[in-house]
């Protein structure tokens, strides 16, 4: 066709004008072998024309590649060119090629027109309207509050609907310390008689134990005000309650809701919902219970208030649980965990959108954290229950209380009832656990008062510790030990059922049992027989030595190995240890609770070993109680024979194992090796002794070994 031969004219004049010269040739040429043999296969150029490579015979390549490619680029350009001119004429002529045979394409489906975003909202036209509700001096005045008279209420809202209460603010002069849990809510929706939150002020707002700043998304307190975004609808009807149970008035309470009245709601309609629930002492091996609710809805978010008795934060190995429509849906792996922290919460207190802790107080082992499930719900059509171990198996004696939201259809199961103000204080003076409460002892009546059994868990040396419970009209109590003298304690008080700090009564020696009189006109709040522990606290230690990890388990490898020591404990003596180093006894003193840092002492100190030795001083020929804390594994021997071995992980409690023993009289070698998987690593022995007869030195002489 004409177009097809003036593209040839034209490619042969530009071939002809864009011909090199010798020297251009040649240098061109050089050039193309060293592009093309650093390259050593090239894909073909533009329009298909292909690259030399470097094995092609030299007549293939009478102009470089980069010449080839311009006369290309220009024919194309001229092509073009050529084609819009001439393309009537040609086509007029040219016969139509056929069409290509028809197929199915499925529609693409339409996009939005924008994505939707949270606040979309307040660029539509509203149909609802507002209302502000508060504690405003309808006179004029600027006594925008409340005086709440002990044992009163204050109604803080009452509409009609539907609507919803958007947030609420509230801030409160109390001059009770323990207001925060003496001073509640309640919610009521739609007329029902039975309130769908019932809760402390404080616990409400994520902290019944003081009041620090923290914010999340919905809820927060903010340098002395509390408030809450959370929605709470309601179809027909709202009311809002305050009740004061502190026992004084409250001076002011200052209040602000934002509602929002709309002229329908979904059907059916899941409401708001929250719910208190406390433990005060967890001695059950059962979890301690979030929410057990039945309905349909969805489960939002919780706030956990927890507090030890002995300081420690071990309840923290807990896991949550959750039972959805009847079955169980899972098991988390511990409760910092749960709260999206590690480590204990290792990093201290934060407030993130959607979870937080509020309080860590490591010297009373006191815990306050959150956690939302707002981006997450957890739904359910017919039921849920949620609850939290406390510590690994139930194990860990503590104070827990916890704030359960969610939203649900209607009727509810009714809340609990709330527990009275008195019941739901802050522990104040704490009873240890392993203390008898009033309602678990064993008493006899006598003239003036009780006779109290107290039973011991071994023959040792014991103190006689009460807690006395005081009041305002509790007068004295007069109290005698197994016979012994008598002691007068007062109980005088500002509130009733007040526990007292504790009273040491006496030190005695006990077998199964010790006797008490207790004359007043109460109980003791609690009796603690608490052991004179006398720890072994100079040791001679060695290490460390290999305890390689074995991925998947918690299995000590070193227990099964036999290190130097147990070949030859003499404290003179050195030892190949982790690494082929020569390692030797070296001394270590115990904290005054017998605990042993072996973290402190050995570097590395994460899946290793190490040996301890001291000596134990008996009078005499005699059966006896070795008491062990260890931390991981562990074998101990007494004069060469086992006598205590134990693997997996464990923390180093004191008097955690009990270990019966014969001891000969004079010194007896006690042999311990404790092997780490990783994290602490410490241990701590005593002798349960009720005489007092009994006594330990780290050498047998009495006297520190040589070196220390």
């Amino acid at each position: 066709m004409r177009v097809t031969k003036a593209v040839q004219t034209i490619e042969r004049r530009l071939k002809a004008k864009l011909r090199p010269g010798p020297t251009q040739t040649a240098y061109d040429n050089a050039k193309s072998r060293e592009k093309i043999q650093r390259r050593p296969t090239m894909p073909r150029g533009e329009g298909g024309w292909e690259v030399p490579s470097a094995d092609a015979p030299a007549h293939t390549s009478r102009m470089s590649a980069s010449r080839h490619f311009a006369i290309r680029r220009r024919t194309r350009t001229v092509l073009f060119a050529a084609a819009v001119v001439c393309a009537p004429a040609a086509c007029a002529r040219a016969t139509p090629p056929a069409p290509p045979a028809p197929r199915t394409v499925e529609p693409m489906p339409a996009a939005p027109d924008f994505a939707p975003g949270p606040l979309d909202r307040l660029f539509q036209v509203p149909t609802s309207r507002f209302i502000h509700v508060s504690s405003t001096d309808t006179t004029g005045g600027n006594a925008d509050r409340w005086v709440v008279a002990p044992g009163d209420s204050v109604v803080l809202l009452d509409l009609d609907g539907p609507g919803v209460v958007r947030s609420m603010w509230m801030t409160i002069a109390s001059r009770d310390p323990d207001y925060l849990r003496r001073i509640s809510l309640e919610m009521y929706w739609d007329g029902e008689a039975n309130p769908s939150v019932e809760a402390p002020l404080g616990d409400f707002f994520g902290d019944g134990f003081n009041k620090p700043n923290y914010a999340s998304l919905v809820m927060g307190v903010t340098s002395g005000g509390f408030f809450t975004y959370l929605p709470m609808p309601f179809a027909r009807h709202a009311r809002i309650v305050a009740r004061n149970g502190t026992g004084r008035a409250i001076d002011a309470f200052y209040f602000n809701a934002d509602v929002e009245l709309v002229d329908s709601l979904p059907t059916p309609l899941a409401t708001f919902h929250a719910w208190w629930h406390r433990d005060p002492r967890t001695t059950s091996h059962e979890p301690h219970l979030i929410l057990d609710a039945h309905g349909a809805g969805w489960f939002v978010g919780t706030s956990l208030d927890a507090e030890s008795l002995d300081g420690s934060l071990s309840f923290l190995e807990g896991d949550e649980r959750y039972f959805v429509d009847g079955s169980f849906r899972g098991q988390g792996t511990g409760t910092e965990d749960y709260f999206n922290s590690g480590w204990y919460f290792d990093r201290g207190t934060f407030a993130a959108p959607f979870h937080g802790l509020v309080v860590k107080d490591e010297k009373r082992g006191r815990i306050a954290a959150y956690r939302w499930h707002l981006l997450d719900p957890i739904p359910f059509r017919d039921s849920i229950r949620v609850d939290i171990e406390h510590g690994t198996g139930n194990s860990v004696v503590a104070d827990y209380a916890t704030m359960a939201y969610w939203y649900q259809t209607e009727p509810h199961t009714p809340l609990p009832p709330l527990p009275p103000p008195d019941e739901r204080k802050v522990m104040g003076v704490r009873i240890p656990a392993g203390a008898r409460l009033a309602k678990d002892l064993e008493a006899a009546p006598i003239a003036g008062g009780w006779e109290l059994d107290l039973p011991v868990p071994r023959p040792d040396r014991y103190q006689v510790v009460a807690y006395p419970s005081g009041g305002p009209d509790a007068g004295v109590a007069r109290v005698s030990v197994a016979g012994g003298p008598v002691r007068r304690i007062r109980l005088a008080a500002e509130e009733p059922a007040t526990v007292l700090d504790p009273v040491v009564l006496d030190t005695v020696a006990a077998r199964t049992s010790v006797r008490m009189a207790w004359l007043a006109g109460v109980m003791p709040a609690a009796v603690e027989i608490r052991p004179v522990r006398r720890f072994a606290v100079s040791w001679s230690v060695v290490g460390p030595f290999p305890n390689p990890q074995r991925l998947g388990t918690e299995i000590s490898p070193a227990l099964d190995s036999v290190y130097g020591p147990e070949r030859d404990p003499d404290l003179t003596r050195t030892y190949e240890g982790e690494g082929g180093r020569t390692v030797r006894w070296t001394p270590a003193e115990a904290r005054a609770n017998g605990y042993v840092n072996l973290n402190a002492i050995f570097e590395p100190n994460d899946w290793v070993a190490a040996y301890a030795e001291a000596f134990l001083y008996s009078p005499d020929d005699r059966d006896a109680v070795l008491l062990l804390g260890a931390d991981d594994a562990h074998v101990m021997w007494v004069n060469g024979r086992v006598v205590s071995r134990r693997q997996g992980r464990h923390i180093s409690t004191a008097d955690d194992l009990e270990v019966d023993v014969r001891l000969h009289a004079g010194w007896n070698r006690v042999l311990l090796k404790v092997a780490d998987l990783d994290g602490g690593w410490a241990f701590q022995l005593r002798a349960a002794d009720p005489h007092g007869v009994l006594r330990w030195a780290p050498s047998p002489s009495g006297a520190k070994p040589a070196g220390g």
